[in-house]
Formats: C-alpha cells, sequence, structure tokens
C-alpha cells in the first residue's frame, strides 16, 4: 500500500507539474547560437594564388611647364602661352582630348633666402612669381613614348615628372587569374588529402583577398627637363607588369 501510495503520490506531482507549466505564464525559448559550417564541421582551408606578367600597353606622362618672371601677370601670361603650344602639339601628334588632363595649375611668390654663417636663414627677399601648369598625356602607342616626351620638351615642356605604364583591358585578364587562383587552391587541397585517405566535400565559403589585385606598376621618374640641342628620343623601357591575385576556400572534409 506504502509503494502504490508512494506511486499515486508521484504520478499526482507529476501531473501538478505538467499543469503548472501548462497553466503557467509562457516562458521564451532559447536557442544555441550556431556559426558559420565551417567551424563546426571538419573542414581545410587553403589559399590559392595566380600571376601573369603582362607587356603593358598604355602609358600616362606626367608632364607641365613652369615659368618664373618678376610680376604675376607675366610669369601667367608666358605660362599660359608655353601651355597652349604644348597641348595644340600633343593633339597634332593623334592623341585624342579624352586622354590630356589638367593636373594642377598654379602661381605662387619665389623667395631668395639670405642666410648667415651658421645656416640660419635671417631675410627672404621676394624673387618674381613662378606659374605652374601641369599635365597628364595618356599615350596608346606605347612605342612613340621616348620621341613624344623629346617632341613635347622642344615645345616647351620644361618638367617631366614620371611616366606611368598600366594594361589596357586589366579586368578581363583578372578574371582568367581568379579561375587559376581557385585551381590553384583545389590542387592544394587535394595534395594535402590524398594522403589521408579522405575526400574533399562541399566548399564552405570563397573568399577574395581584403586587399584587392595587386598590379606592380612599372614607372620611370623624371626630373626637371633640360633645354635638349634638338628632340632626341628619351630612352624609355616599359619593361612588363605583374598581375596578382588569390583566393581562400574552404572545403568540408568527407570520409
Amino acid at each position: 500500500m506504502l509503494v502504490c501510495s508512494l506511486i499515486r503520490s508521484k504520478r499526482t506531482l507529476s501531473a501538478a507539474v505538467v499543469a503548472v507549466a501548462v497553466s503557467g505564464p509562457a516562458v521564451a525559448q532559447t536557442y544555441p547560437v550556431i556559426g558559420p559550417l565551417k567551424d563546426i564541421v571538419p573542414s581545410i582551408t587553403v589559399t590559392g594564388t595566380a600571376s601573369a606578367e603582362v607587356a603593358p600597353d598604355i602609358a600616362t606622362i606626367l608632364l607641365g611647364v613652369v615659368t618664373e618672371r618678376p610680376k604675376a601677370a607675366d610669369a601667367a601670361r608666358e605660362n599660359a602661352l608655353a601651355v597652349q603650344a604644348v597641348v595644340a602639339d600633343i593633339k597634332a601628334q593623334g592623341i585624342d582630348a579624352k586622354d590630356i588632363k589638367t593636373r594642377a595649375v598654379a602661381l605662387t611668390p619665389v623667395y631668395d633666402e639670405i642666410r648667415d654663417n651658421d645656416g640660419r636663414t635671417t631675410k627672404r627677399v621676394m624673387r618674381g612669381y613662378s606659374a605652374r601648369n601641369a599635365l597628364s598625356v595618356r599615350v596608346r602607342q606605347i612605342g612613340k613614348v621616348g620621341d613624344l616626351v623629346a617632341r613635347w620638351i622642344d615645345r616647351g615642356a620644361n618638367r617631366v615628372e614620371e611616366i606611368e605604364f598600366d594594361v589596357e583591358g586589366k579586368e578581363v585578364k583578372y578574371e582568367a587569374l581568379r579561375v587559376d587562383a581557385v585551381r590553384d587552391a583545389l590542387r592544394k587541397a587535394q595534395s594535402y588529402t590524398t594522403g589521408l585517405g579522405i575526400r574533399l566535400g562541399r566548399v564552405l565559403s570563397i573568399a577574395p583577398p581584403s586587399y584587392g589585385p595587386v598590379p606592380t606598376a612599372p614607372s620611370v621618374a623624371m626630373a626637371r627637363a633640360a633645354a635638349p640641342d634638338g628632340p632626341a628620343a628619351v630612352p624609355v623601357e616599359p619593361g612588363v607588369q605583374t598581375l596578382r591575385t588569390e583566393v581562400q576556400v574552404t572545403w568540408e572534409l568527407a570520409q
């Protein structure tokens, strides 16, 4: 009887607990937070890379005219005339107007500094004004870059700052490199798993590099141009440009 009573008491208590659970206030249910699938299943992450050397087919020439005169108006006027002559010749060489861009126009005072025996500046005396007009010219006939630079120096450009080389249609080349980078990642992943007798399963993630493709653009830096006796070609070697990209791929591991 005691055993039966205890059993009945347990049943009554269980029923009461159920009744309280059903009739009591609703309680919000919580679920465990599940992270990325690659963090909860066996997986392997590999970085694939691909690169290619391509010959530049575009050159951007950074050049300009600097004119110094005692009066600001004279410096600005003579500089404008010199730049007009250079731009006219640039267009005469078949350069499209869209490939010619004014980078900077400036008119600034120029001072001579008087120093003492210790090299300290004791006085500044205005010498005049310097007018500067800087241009960038994109040249698609890359084999003529040296001749064109010499020609424009002869026409009045007295500053050639730099020549930058680039590749047209670069994104198409990067698309092919991305395919090669994925194949490289697959090859590397298979080289790890084959010897262990396991297989690659689903692709869990594909992540491009955070810094984007990496082109290494060659350039030629040049100082102020001296006035030559004639328009001799400026030696210019475009070299090659290395395009490089990478991708990080994660696979599930399967037995």
